[in-house]
């Protein structure tokens, strides 16, 4: 497995137990792990059809690997098709598709929404775009904006006056995120929106709350659930060798802890121990 060089020290996972344990689990299973390492090159510059090795180039030195298959799960970007598109057709793009809070672009008649877009600059909101939030609530927002266009029979919306659409808006659903990692480990991860920040940094702030966790991950028994100031579930994250109900600890999402049975109040009594 080859890593690029990070863009930031926040990795997706975010969770240093988690992440050495997937790390562990790489190493148990004989794989090779290349970091900060660039792609030059397939076949040694002939003809890449069929794929049979694959060059890179690192702050240190180069190396080959013979490979048999080539997965890339490289930052996702815009490719150059799609950007010619968006400038032949005379859209604004500004690293991506500009957008404004009802999902227009500067063409009134084509909308957008997802990680190719971004906010218009003056909304002053440039570390906050699409891919921010729930991918479902954001349909669901811009199914709703059309559904007018295709439903004359619905009353009008009452749009704001121009002068107040200065502030993005506010998605509260959760990002989820998951899958089947090595080990085989099962993931699951729940949160609010937010500007990605290290976790380290987060517990340290005064207003964090209160953050439960039971089992190791290296076990694959590792769950941890982080209660707000408010007292309202915010964050989930499991790491289990086994499958789990993941729909049921989603539904945890923006509960208050008296709902599970005042959880705050029994983990300070020490009756929570799994």
């Amino acid at each position: 497995m080859v890593q690029p060089p990070l863009s930031s020290n926040i990795t997706c996972i975010n969770n240093y137990a988690v992440e050495n344990a997937i790390q562990e689990a790489l190493l148990a299973a004989n794989v090779s792990v290349y970091h900060e390492a660039i792609l030059a090159q397939w076949n040694d510059g002939e003809d890449p059809d069929p794929i049979t090795c694959a060059s890179f180039t690192t702050p240190t030195k180069p190396f080959k690997i013979q490979c048999a298959a080539f997965f890339s799960s490289h930052e996702k970007d815009v490719d150059y098709e799609t950007f010619k598109a968006l400038n032949d057709s005379c859209l604004v793009y500004d690293g991506r598709l500009v957008i404004d809070t009802t999902f227009h672009t500067n063409d009134v008649t084509i909308r957008a929404a997802g990680p190719l877009t971004k906010f218009s600059n003056r909304y002053y909101a440039n570390e906050w775009t699409h891919s921010s939030f729930s991918s479902k609530e954001i349909g669901f927002q811009l199914a709703a904006t059309m559904l007018k266009l295709f439903d004359p029979t619905l009353e009008p919306v009452t749009e704001p006056p121009g002068d107040l659409d200065r502030l993005i808006p506010i998605y509260k659903g959760a990002k989820i995120k998951g899958g089947l990692l090595p080990g085989p480990y099962y993931y699951l991860h729940v949160g609010k929106p937010m500007i990605p920040t290290p976790l380290d940094v987060q517990v340290t702030q005064g207003d964090f709350g209160l953050q439960i966790i039971t089992g190791k991950a290296k076990e694959g028994n590792y769950f941890r659930i982080h209660i707000n100031k408010y007292q309202m579930v915010e964050t989930i994250t499991c790491l289990s060798s086994r499958p789990f109900p993941t729909s049921n600890y989603i539904t945890l999402f923006g509960q208050h802890e008296q709902l599970l049975n005042n959880l705050c109040s029994r983990h300070r009594e020490g009756l929570i121990t799994d």
